[in-house]
């Protein structure tokens, strides 16, 4: 389909927050930077920009510097059949059109965010009693607790199924009946909903254990805790785990940690350089993986079996494990306060998100 310049170009001086805005806004996966004479300099795609952090590049660095200075790109006048042949050789979704003069005519692209196969799965983790959460959930499991009038895990499932993930299964146990009779098969929420039920505790990755071979899906999904609320376009981090190829990727969110005291930079038995309370930023787990299929036949059946140890024995075995770095805002629902936070950060950081996508 051709998509008007318009709508997916951008000026190099843009940000790299900014950029990755424009991408998760425009539904195409994709901005084309342009010059201030319409000439194309360079392409992005929002695995382009978390590559980048990964680097060491911030927000506001300019997008000029991550962008792919030499992506393939075709005349005006070659036919649509020649084009979408040749996009299909060279396993690519977007092909920018160019003039004589290098200037940008429009982007023909076979797919956007709103035409994704049907297939995307999401494995949520719905079956943990929520202790810290008592006495909220002492009738009432913590996915259900309800954020801006809605029960938690609804808001998840609405997120997903924005992003094209309508297969979802529920690892259920603590009151698991309360989740099935809310939403029983998925179709009243536009989704396709199948239940795990744990015997007992298995870990946060134990109960993938307990899907029958004819219940795995058969591309990369989703698994994520049932007590997260996130910016997150599941989509482009699901993209990010195929383009590279990787077996498990794990969403790693900023954390920063400051150190309250002077700080020596020591090469050998010399002092070299001196930070006074310096402030270290690390990725840490988000509770939010993409996993390819291969990899369940390494968890345990019927044992305790947490993500962190999955992570290890993947990376003993010679696996590709990647890490998505997580820039949209993020939430976690563990305690008495942060539930009582979860509300202010609903209407602050997702409300308009979310309706944007629902006119879309």
């Amino acid at each position: 389909m051709k998509v008007e310049k318009n709508k997916v170009s951008i000026k190099p001086e843009a940000t790299i927050g900014e950029t990755m805005q424009f991408i998760n806004d425009n539904e195409f996966g994709i901005a084309l930077v342009v010059d201030g004479e319409g000439r194309l300099m360079g392409t992005v795609t929002d695995g382009d920009i978390r590559r980048a952090l990964l680097s060491g590049k911030t927000m506001d660095a300019d997008i000029a510097g991550v962008m792919k200075k030499n992506p393939i790109v075709v005349p005006q006048s070659m036919t649509g059949k020649s084009i979408a042949e040749l996009m299909r050789i060279n396993g690519i979704y977007h092909l920018p059109v160019i003039d004589s003069s290098g200037k940008l005519v429009h982007l023909e692209s076979e797919r956007i965010y709103g035409a994704i196969k049907e297939s995307l799965t999401a494995f949520i983790m719905a079956g943990g009693e929520g202790m810290r959460l008592r006495p909220l959930t002492e009738n009432i499991p913590k996915p259900m607790l309800k954020v801006a009038g809605r029960p938690l895990l609804e808001i998840i499932i609405d997120l997903l199924k924005a992003h094209g993930f309508k297969n979802i299964i529920l690892n259920i146990r603590y009151l698991g009946d309360i989740i099935e009779d809310y939403f029983k098969d998925g179709g009243d929420f536009g989704v396709n909903i199948k239940y795990i039920t744990e015997p007992k505790p298995m870990g946060t990755a134990g109960s993938l254990s307990l899907l029958e071979k004819d219940e795995i899906p058969e591309d990369p999904f989703i698994v994520m805790n049932a007590d997260i609320l996130t910016g997150l376009n599941f989509k482009a981090f699901f993209d990010f785990h195929c383009a590279a190829k990787y077996d498990f990727t794990l969403c790693g969110r900023p954390y920063k940690v400051k150190i309250p005291f002077g700080y020596p930079i020591i090469e050998g038995d010399t002092v070299r350089d001196f930070r006074e309370k310096p402030e270290f930023t690390h990725l840490v787990n988000s509770g939010i993986y993409c996993i390819s299929p291969s990899l369940i036949e390494h968890i345990p059946r019927d044992e305790n079996f947490n993500m962190p140890s999955l992570i290890k024995k993947a990376c003993q075995e010679g696996k590709r494990v990647g890490v998505f770095p997580l820039q949209e805002k993020f939430h976690e629902i563990g305690r008495i306060e942060t539930y009582k936070e979860a509300e202010k950060f609903y209407h602050e950081e997702m409300a308009l998100s979310y309706i944007n996508r629902q006119k879309k």
